[in-house]
């Protein structure tokens, strides 16, 4: 039995780093899984405070290191995290996607095949993405010493001993055009590209994380390596360790992974984006049926102290699905679209407040016109105080289910890391989030949301 749950658990998917504020449960037969891996769902859902107890320290190197331990299944999930996203791309839009993408090609003692092959005879899950903000690897394995200490060693040789090879490079380099090619067929992609723009302008938000075809070509071999070398060290990194592990264990498992790692420094912070202060319009003409519109504004950091009034705010507006304001409005009352989603991108200076929906073309400037007019009632007016209770109580009890496996574990401690958020955070989610008040929201949406200075993209046929 234990062999199989290990199997199973393996085969768990990996928590988006982009869906922490609401993530959802997965259903089916491997639900009770949830359960082994940490907290019960039920006792989460029912608390009212959240205690996952975690430690906090830094190794010799200087990486700071988050460890829980849930003895519940012979687990361990690895997160490590680095300042290391497009925002540090500088004038080469593209690079540090480039950069993380090449580090599991090849490493200077294997090949990239021999890598995949490494992880697979351990057992362990092994992935690697790129956002603006971070470079995240992530690693699931078995807890027994003799699988988690050679599976972390071939983490860190995969972080620290990259051989950036010239061919690995090529057939990458293509695979970037091939990309950047395919994204400009999709309305989707033209979208949050012309809104990214368009929003942040000159600041390390505004460009494409994966490049242009432009950028992509400019890049050399010896910016690969200089970046690698300036932002995959210690000072500038965070690891996450979450499952059956005691702590003197994780110390030693932590040190040993840091060993050969750089100390070096930390990135240099982001400044804030400039507000726009006028309302920006732009349509992209494409050959479809409808047109896919999106529109925001500059959001919060997870350290606003508006923080909480407005992802409640969110919740009625267009976040909380098919109870949501806008969805009843466009879709349920007038049938103007199928689906439509607001959401707070919370990155770590101002992320987006954006709203997004697809709309048969005839139809998209009723759409807009109605999407705008609520906005706009929504900050003179505010909302009623049933529709902030309801979306307290709403987030409340999602939110600690978002808790229930070492995967989502691991990716709120991520958060705390890498956003620099005190330990108490998650302790304090729920009594903050329920001393939200509907005065506070309100106020929140009068100084906060500007429905007049919104950034608008349009993607679709020409507009008539």
């Amino acid at each position: 039995m234990r062999q199989l749950l290990c199997a199973l658990a393996l085969l768990w998917p990996l928590a988006s780093v982009g869906s922490v504020e609401r993530a959802s449960t997965d259903i089916g037969e491997i639900t009770s899984l949830s359960r082994l891996h940490s907290l019960s769902a039920s006792e989460l859902a029912s608390s009212k405070s959240l205690n996952v107890p975690f430690d906090v320290w830094r190794t010799s190197q200087g990486l700071r290191v988050l460890w829980h331990d849930n003895p519940r299944l012979p687990m361990v999930e690895a997160r490590v995290y680095f300042d290391a996203g497009s925002a540090r791309d500088g004038a080469t839009p593209g690079l540090a996607a480039a950069v993380n993408s090449l580090m599991e090609q090849g490493t200077r003692r294997r090949s990239g095949q021999e890598v995949a092959l490494g992880f697979e005879r351990l057992g362990a899950r092994f992935n690697r993405s790129s956002h603006r903000d971070m470079a995240l690897f992530e690693l699931v394995m078995l807890s027994d010493a003799e699988i988690r200490e050679p599976a972390m060693a071939l983490l860190a040789e995969v972080i620290t001993r990259p051989v950036f090879a010239h061919a690995d490079w090529l057939r990458l380099q293509d695979s970037m055009r091939v990309g950047s090619k395919q994204r400009k067929q999709s309305p989707a992609a033209i979208a949050s590209r012309l809104f990214y723009e368009s929003l942040y302008q000159a600041h390390p938000y505004g460009h494409p994380p994966s490049g242009t075809l432009g950028s992509i070509n400019r890049i050399r071999l010896d910016d690969i390596r200089a970046f690698h070398a300036r932002h995959y060290v210690a000072n500038n990194g965070a690891l996450v360790l979450v499952g059956d592990l005691r702590r003197a264990e994780a110390e030693t498992l932590a040190e040993t992974f840091a060993a050969k790692m750089a100390s070096g420094r930390a990135a240099p912070l982001i400044a804030p984006p400039p507000n726009l202060g006028v309302s920006k319009r732009l349509h992209q003409s494409f050959n479809a049926e409808q047109t896919h519109v999106v529109l925001g504004q500059l959001g919060i950091t997870r350290h606003d102290p508006d923080y909480f009034a407005l992802i409640v705010a969110n919740e009625v507006i267009a976040g909380g699905g098919f109870g949501s304001l806008l969805m009843r409005e466009l879709r349920e009352k007038r049938g103007l679209t199928y689906g439509v989603s607001s959401r707070f991108n919370v990155m770590r200076v101002n992320g987006p407040f954006q709203v997004n929906f697809s709309t048969r073309a005839d139809q998209a400037e009723q759409a807009l016109s109605l999407t705008q007019s609520i906005l706009q009632q929504l900050q003179q007016e505010g909302l009623p105080a049933e529709d902030v209770t309801r979306a307290i109580d709403a987030i409340a009890q999602s939110f600690p289910l978002g808790l229930t496996t070492n995967s989502q574990i691991a990716s709120y401690l991520g958060v705390i890391g890498f956003y620099d958020l005190p330990p108490t955070w998650l302790q304090n989610y729920l009594p903050r989030l329920r001393a939200v008040t509907t005065e506070q929201v309100n106020d929140a949406l009068r100084r906060r949301l500007t429905p007049d200075e919104m950034v608008i993209i349009t993607v679709g046929p020409v507009l008539q």
